[in-house]
Order: C-alpha cells, then structure tokens, then sequence
C-alpha cells in the first residue's frame, strides 16, 4: 500500500488528499504491512499542508493502522518539515513510539523573520482562558506586527477563536496541533485534530432535525450556533472567522467528518468531501485592511438599514 502526496500539497488540493486518505480510518489495530508515506514527489506546500501529513502519520502510529511504515521525503519535505517543527515529531514515531509524546510537549512558539507558531500543540492539562491566549500569543504577536495595531487585534482574534474552538470540541483528541505563518502582507493559521469533529459535536445539537452533513458544516458558520447549549459558550467563534474572511477577502476552510465549507474571496461553497476523522481548519488573510469586531457589527447595522424602506415625501 502507498500513499503518495500531491506534488504541490497546498489548500487547492486538500480535497483531493481526503480522497486518497479517508480509508484509513476504517483501519485502526490493522497492522497493514508494507506501507509507504511518499511525500518525495512535493515540490511545493504551505502550512495546511505540513500540518496535515503530520496528523495523517500521527493518526495511523497511534491507532496501529500500519506495520512498520516508511517514510519517503525529499530534501525540500525535509527543511520544510524541520522549519515547522514536524520532522523531530516525525522521526520520534519512525524510532520509537514512546518518545512522541515528549516531543509533542517540548514543542513552543517559535519568531522568525516569517512569524512561525509551528506548530502549538493544545495541551488537555492547560486551560485556554482568554486571559492565559494573551500572556501565551499576544506578546509574540504585539513584537512581529508593532507597525499596526490593528493587525495586531486582528491576527489575535483570528488565532484565539481557532485555540478556543478546538479546545471546545477536540476533547477526544489529546494531540491537536495549530500552525501559523504570517509576513507584513499576509497571515496563515491552520489547526487539525483528529477527535470528535464539527460534525459529530454540532450535529447532537440538532439531531431531531435530520440536517445532513453539508447542512450541518453550513450551520457552524451561523451566528450564535453551538454544540453546548445551556452553557455560556455563545457560538460565535467560526461566524466571527467567516465573517473577517469575507470582509478581508481572505480564505476560510472547515473540513470535519466527509463534508467541507470553502469561503475563497468572499465565495462560499459547501459539499461532501473524502472523510477526516476530527475537524480540519485553515485561514488566509491579507492584512492590507485588518477588521476587527466592531467592522462585523457595523456591516450587519448597515444591512438592516438598508431594508427599511422608508418615505421621505
């Protein structure tokens, strides 16, 4: 069995990676012998990509899929990997099992002149209050981007909605990974895990109404929509991450469990995709106009005006 990565692992070709991926989660204590990762033929990846053959691999060494795999990269997978974090991660499961999850907690926020968090894992002994996001990321953040503190507010919103959400609902999940990539013009945040899923936690919420899998990816990105009900978790983190993406024309992907939400520029489009155990979360946004909340809650006034029809005869 081989499984081989497209030659530019990047977000336009995720689906197509689902496709050829999704049966392994039907192989848990399988022991497949024989079995080859070929990440050789990438020549080109972002962080999404990065981020997902390492939770791919993770996935299969924790729950027993294959016997003794191998993995095959080049040279570019492999300063890519090591820019990242993931290839120490990586070569700990290939020699010795055990030592992967001392790895995953040595990990920490790394500044380059790229502004790299590669990656950040979600530890289940930490609590992720609002107050711990901001002496963890913001300093680092406030560093990088001291030019404008609008970027600033934003970057920080987009990445605590994302730490916060998957603290939410990746419980099942004890190696959930964020990665972030930004410069002066652009920012990139990605997190995946492997638990529950948006799908499965949102969707017990609305079980006596029979949505689909593509309704219920479309209902995550509704304002005030939450798997926990009766608690003071107020739904609105992945309608704020929309709602900025089409404000700055960036990009927002959700992929949870054979259904996927794509909002490229403004363009949102949904549908079944190859099945991912966990939820799968990435963001792009230019940070030439940074928005904030206020700029949300000012557009939606805005639009409520404009439906009143009023005469001033």
């Amino acid at each position: 069995m081989r499984f081989i990565a497209p030659k530019h692992f990047i977000t336009n070709n995720i689906l197509a990676f689902l496709n050829e991926v999704q049966d392994v989660f039907n192989m848990n204590d399988k022991m497949e012998p024989n079995v080859i990762f070929d990440l050789s033929r990438i020549s080109k990846s972002n962080i999404l990509g990065m981020l997902l053959m390492y939770k791919f691999i993770d996935y299969t060494y924790n729950n027993n899929c294959f016997k003794k795999p191998e993995v095959l990269v080049n040279s570019y997978v492999q300063n890519m990997m090591t820019e990242y974090g993931f290839m120490k991660l990586i070569e700990s499961y290939i020699s010795n099992k055990d030592k992967s999850l001392k790895e995953y907690k040595q990990l920490s926020i790394n500044i380059t002149d790229n502004f790299i968090i590669a990656p950040q894992p979600l530890l289940r002994n930490d609590t992720y209050s609002n107050e711990v996001l901001r002496n963890k990321f913001l300093p680092q953040i406030e560093e990088y981007y001291s030019f404008n503190h609008s970027i600033i507010s934003m970057v920080f919103l987009c990445l605590s909605e994302i730490l916060l959400n998957f603290w939410e609902h990746a419980v099942e999940d004890t190696k959930s990974i964020l990665v972030a990539a930004g410069n002066n013009s652009n920012i990139e945040i990605a997190c995946a895990d492997t638990g529950s899923g948006i799908i499965t936690t949102l969707g017990s919420a609305f079980s006596k109404d029979s949505l689909s899998k593509e309704q219920i990816i479309l209902k995550s990105v509704e304002k005030g929509v939450t798997s926990k009900k009766m608690t003071d978790h107020m739904g609105y983190g992945l309608w704020i991450l929309n709602e900025i993406t089409k404000l700055t024309k960036g990009r927002f992907h959700i992929y949870s469990q054979g259904a996927y939400l794509q909002n490229n520029f403004g363009k949102q489009l949904h549908g079944k995709c190859g099945y991912w155990q966990g939820t799968i979360i990435y963001l792009s946004l230019p940070l030439h106009s940074p928005k904030s909340l206020s700029d949300i809650i000012e557009l939606k006034n805005n639009s409520n005006l404009e439906k009143l029809k009023i005469n001033f005869s």
